[in-house]
């Protein structure tokens, strides 16, 4: 069971906007990768589709934590925090 994830609303915004990028234009720019990696014949010896091979694994899996982290996600309200106990999203001043 998946533990909550406490962001900020730019933090939501960041790993949104990286799961649209990851989904999108890096998912098609990898998939062309393997399109002429095939081209170039055997692939049991091609060393340029095993590697597009494990970066659209690689790719995948931070696609699957993206959106596990966005499903346990819980956003704070920066403007409810107490300012008497340091938490997240408290910008702390030390001096």
């Amino acid at each position: 069971m998946p533990r909550d994830v406490i962001l900020t609303p730019e933090g939501l915004q960041k790993l949104e906007a990286e799961l649209e990028t990851l989904t999108t234009d890096r998912r098609r720019e990898v998939a062309e990768r393997i399109k002429e990696a095939r081209e170039f014949g055997d692939i049991t010896e091609n060393s340029e589709y095993d590697d597009a091979k494990n970066e659209q694994a690689m790719l995948e899996t931070r696609i699957a934590q993206l959106e596990e982290r966005l499903r346990a996600a819980q956003v704070i309200d920066a403007t409810r925090l107490s300012t008497d106990v340091v938490q997240i999203g408290c910008i702390v001043h030390v001096k």
